[in-house]
Parts: structure tokens; sequence; C-alpha cells
């Protein structure tokens, strides 16, 4: 009774942290560029019950006790998501790998998928929370912007003339695991330099970007709610599991001889 009450705990732990992670997709549903969670569990120790029939016996029937469940690891899903049409020429979708560097106002870089830019006072390429992206300064006197699918940053000024005026470079990471989410839809890199790799738009295994698009979160209602009700039901299993070993240790605290 006492393994079936930690078994049942183990697994209401395990699915409370299902249920939050679903629930954190489905409140990011309209967030630009997030990407979901997915949860992987991993069986805990088992125990070794009935060793019929050894040494002699030829056969090794054995039965096992599990011991519950533990959730493994958190995986984040960076599958692309829907490419919305904006027709705001700073809204550059990623049409494929690659994320965007932006320097917080310390420093630091954070890197992101979100492609909501616009220019602030000074010329530089900002998201909507300020954070510069990296590598674009332009003259607050450029004409006349657009941005070209291989990241060239092009101005036309008065005198009709197009000039090239900056360059938007993208980054991959060998070690995604090391690439974690911080808030604001960004993301800090943990691991060493030789991990990342960074290069223009549309060459080799980079995306091309999209000006006048949008990248969506790429979580499925559907399928979102399907695991909340998946979550929910075995949620309700492993605390009848706990009831029933509860009251199977009241009847037993209430024999008599």
């Amino acid at each position: 009774m006492l393994r079936a009450l930690t078994s049942g705990v183990s697994g209401l732990n395990a699915q409370q942290i299902k249920v939050d992670i679903i629930a954190n997709n489905l409140a990011n549903v309209n967030t630009r560029g997030f990407k979901k969670s997915r949860v992987n569990f991993n069986e805990l120790l088992s125990k070794s019950m009935l060793d019929s029939g050894l040494p002699v016996a030829a056969e090794n029937n054995q039965v096992g006790l599990g011991g519950g469940v533990r959730v493994a690891n958190v995986d984040r899903i960076y599958d692309l998501g829907n490419i919305v049409e904006t027709g705001m020429m700073m809204d550059l979708a990623i049409g494929g790998e690659g994320f965007f560097k932006v320097l917080l106002p310390d420093g630091e870089e954070r890197f992101t998928r979100d492609g909501s830019f616009r220019f602030d006072q000074d010329g530089s390429i900002v998201t909507s929370a300020g954070y510069k992206l990296e590598g674009v300064q332009l003259a607050p006197s450029a004409g006349k912007i657009n941005v070209c699918p291989d990241g060239t940053i092009m101005a036309k000024d008065e005198g009709e003339d197009t000039t090239r005026v900056g360059q938007i470079r993208l980054y991959m990471f060998t070690n995604m695991s090391k690439l974690h989410a911080v808030g604001e839809n960004l993301y800090s890199f943990t691991g060493n330099t030789g991990e990342v790799l960074t290069g223009r738009p549309g060459v080799e295994k980079f995306g091309e970007l999209k000006p006048g698009f949008i990248e969506a979160a790429n979580v499925g209602l559907v399928e979102e709610m399907t695991n909340l009700i998946e979550a929910q039901r075995a949620y309700g299993f492993n605390t009848r599991i706990v009831r029933t070993a509860d009251e199977m240790w009241s009847m037993a605290n209430n024999l008599r001889k």
C-alpha cells in the first residue's frame, strides 16, 4: 500500500508538470515566433518481486513492480510556425532555420525568432521591447528602406539612388539543448562559441527572410487540447490510486482481532 501511495503521488507530480507546460503553450498561442514545449517521462526504479524457478529452471519468469514515473526532461520544439502576412516591411519572418541576434542595454546577447522590428530615433532596428538588432545601424537620414530575402538592407535617398546600407545575419546552434528561454520571446545560449554558426539568410541551411510577413507560434490548438484532456485523465487515475491506497490503510488500521 505504501508503494501504491508513492506511485500515485509520483504520477500526480508528473502530470501536474505536463498540465503546466501545456497551459504555457496555450497561453502563448498568439505570441509571435513562440516555440512550444513537450514533456517526456521515464519510469522510476522497478523492484523484482518474483524469480520463479531460479536457479534450476531454464526460464526466468521475473515479476517486477514499478516505482512510479518522473519527468525525464522538457524539450522545446523548434518546428516552423505558420508564416502570416502583415504588409509591414520591417516584419521579418525566417522561412527556415536561424535566429536573429539582439543586444540588451547591458550588451548581453540574446536570440529570437520574433521578427517584429521597427526603427528607433537613432536609426537602429529594434524589437518591440527596444532591443537592438545586432550589426545593423542606419543613418537617421536614410530614405525609404527595403529588406531583401538575403538580409541586405537597401535605402533609397531623395535622389532616387539605391544604396546598400546594412546586412542582417542569422545564427544557428549545433547544440540546441543549450538554448534557454529567458522571457520576452528571447533565448540565451550557454554553450561555447564553436557551437554558434552565423551566415546570411538563404545561404546553406539558413532560411530566407520574408519581409512583410511574421512567424506565428507553432502551437496547434487541437493537439494541445487533446494533450490537456489526456493529462487531466491521467491525473484523475493517479488520484484514484492514492484514494484507494488510503482507504486500504484505513481498513487495515481498523481491523480488530
